[in-house]
């Protein structure tokens, strides 16, 4: 919210409404059918307004389109959630582009459902950071050993850490911690 204010917009943050990830990966489908009912018919009245949405956490962006479409078909509605970088990258010419001001690098660790189903991700957004003068690195790493609700269950804990041993934990070791950006909310739980 404070970037786009920052950039000159004017932000507004819709009212919480319950996306159902959590009860489509446990299999709570009729559950999860009627959550996705009730906020697809509200993010629909949104979008009638034509207000851009944008979400911040690329899974359950990915949801909307995905889930959604799979268990309500043609009865999705006509709405589209961008991710804030599918956002922000067609609108960077309304943004004046900057010299580098900071010669220290950013490190970006992407979520790894944005990565299979947005395999561009990365590299759009090493654009943006290009555009606004900052260095971005990608860090190649796999799943951070949350995998949804899997590492969120205390039944799960030590396989979920023993996952984000592989490749999240000494990669994050090595780089300073304020310098890392972290797509996915349960990435940045772990």
């Amino acid at each position: 919210i404070q970037l786009l204010i920052k950039l000159g917009k004017n932000p507004i943050l819709l009212p919480f409404k319950p996306n159902g990830k959590a009860q489509h990966i446990k299999g709570f489908l009729k559950q999860f059918t009627s959550t996705a009912q009730n906020t697809a018919a509200f993010l629909s009245q949104v979008a009638d307004l034509n207000i851009a949405m944008v979400g911040v956490d690329p899974a359950l962006v990915l949801c909307y389109r995905d889930e959604y479409n799979e268990i309500l078909g043609d009865k999705r509605g006509d709405f589209d959630v961008l991710t804030v970088h599918e956002w922000l990258l067609p609108r960077l010419a309304e943004f004046n582009a900057s010299e580098a001001l900071d010669t220290e690098a950013w490190y970006l660790f992407a979520h790894c459902t944005e990565k299979t189903k947005l395999p561009n991700a990365e590299k759009e957004w090493g654009m943006i950071f290009t555009h606004f003068g900052a260095k971005l690195h990608t860090v190649p790493v796999g799943c951070c050993g949350m995998a949804g609700t899997f590492g969120h269950e205390l039944d799960k804990l030590e396989m979920s850490k023993d996952i984000y041993g592989l490749s999240w934990q000494p990669s994050l070791e090595k780089l300073p911690k304020e310098r890392c950006l972290i797509t996915g909310y349960s990435c940045r739980s772990q």
